[in-house]
């Protein structure tokens, strides 16, 4: 649901053979799930591990091929890399004195197998996992695909450390090539997949954000009779990226974790109890792996509701005694409060929501929450708890 338009223009893209697809989305957004409900395109599929085996996602695809008709003998190389396609390989080729050359052949072995198979699309799964031969084997494929062979990847942003751009950026002018980005559903699309998934109506935005994997597991804890809370797996990925991030950037994550509203980089290095420097060094990474993003120009924040609440289960009682008390003692004011800003700021002062202040003032929500961030930073002010007691 909420992906007609992806899948028109995927399915538009391999239609025009040979082409790469880049398909960029956070986990958990449904790239692996657009591949699926795509027919009539045969396809071979494979995904990259944090492990990073060499050649691990071609491996994986390679070994469900079935070839019908007589293969090229240099395809034979293969065998040590597929033993379990013994039976349909040819022979194994001498080996080579020189190590390039067998490499060569290889990925010669591998281009010539998927030209056997056509039309087929081969996709290469979690991209920002990739081992540097499997990423040398598809710049070699990128550059070299046979009529009516497709290469798909797919990929993180925020977790991808070789840049797939370099795959499209010197292909040749036959072949094609197209890049999609998988967003989270919005409010009207979360709430026809949970009318799909749930007996009764539920609001699942607030909490997931409109991300499928979200919905999908709030919708199955209300069915099964539990409390929604946080999906296991979003906050075990949650804590992997928490663990993986410098000292730094984690403390402005559970800085911003315990915060009502997105924040200034100076608010959440405040906060944090980092130096501004580090602060800013700190935020700019935690944007980048994705854990925070920019809410309205200058504030950031946890990108939903759910991750938030998972990096604030990760919190130890001790350190998050820390952020409470530095949250709770007002800093030096910064500023004079603008007419609006003090209009807004005396509306959350008396307990209203943001919804609730933009109806009032004939304003949008988005207006009003920079009008509160930037309110709350010029009183020095870390939370709308402590407007009632300025």
């Amino acid at each position: 649901m909420g992906r007609e338009r992806e899948l028109r223009q995927l399915a538009a893209a391999l239609a025009r053979p040979p082409v790469v697809v880049l398909i960029e989305g956070e986990a958990g957004v449904g790239k692996t799930r657009l591949l699926h409900e795509l027919t009539g395109h045969p396809m071979l599929s494979g995904s990259c591990h944090p492990m990073r085996f060499p050649y691990g996602p071609i491996v994986e695809a390679l070994r469900e091929a079935r070839p019908t008709e007589e293969l090229n003998p240099v395809t034979g190389a293969l065998r040590p890399l597929l033993p379990e396609c013994a039976h349909f390989l040819p022979p194994a080729p001498p080996p080579p004195q020189n190590a390039q050359v067998e490499r060569h052949r290889l990925f010669r072995a591998i281009l010539s197998l998927l030209d056997s198979l056509r039309p087929i699309t081969l996709v290469v799964e979690d991209v920002h996992w990739i081992d540097q031969d499997t990423r040398e084997l598809l710049a070699f494929l990128a550059r070299c695909l046979p009529e009516s062979v497709n290469l798909v990847l797919t990929y993180r942003a925020e977790d991808l450390r070789h840049p797939v751009g370099e795959l499209i950026a010197h292909l040749p002018p036959h072949i094609d090539h197209a890049e999609l980005v998988l967003a989270p559903l919005d409010r009207e699309e979360t709430a026809l997949l949970a009318k799909h998934l749930l007996p009764g109506s539920a609001d699942l935005w607030p909490l997931t954000g409109g991300l499928p994997l979200a919905i999908e597991e709030l919708a199955r804890m209300l069915v099964e009779g539990r409390e929604p809370g946080t999906p296991t797996a979003l906050r075990d990925a949650v804590r992997l990226k928490l663990d993986a991030l410098p000292p730094a950037a984690r403390r402005i994550v559970q800085a911003a974790a315990m915060l009502e509203q997105p924040a200034c980089v100076r608010t959440l290095a405040t906060v944090a109890g980092v130096p501004p420097e580090q602060g800013e060094r700190g935020l700019a990474e935690a944007v980048r792996r994705g854990l925070l993003r920019e809410w309205t120009p200058g504030t950031y924040g946890l990108r939903q509701p759910l991750t938030r609440q998972a990096v604030r289960e990760s919190i130890t009682p001790m350190v998050r005694r820390r952020l409470t008390r530095r949250i709770e003692a007002p800093s030096e004011p910064v500023g004079v409060l603008s007419p609006r800003e003090e209009q807004v700021i005396g509306l959350a002062a008396d307990g209203l929501t943001n919804k609730e202040i933009a109806e009032s003032l004939f304003l949008s929500r988005r207006t009003v929450e920079v009008h509160v961030a930037n309110g709350l930073r010029k009183l020095g002010l870390t939370s709308r708890r402590q407007l009632n007691r300025t």
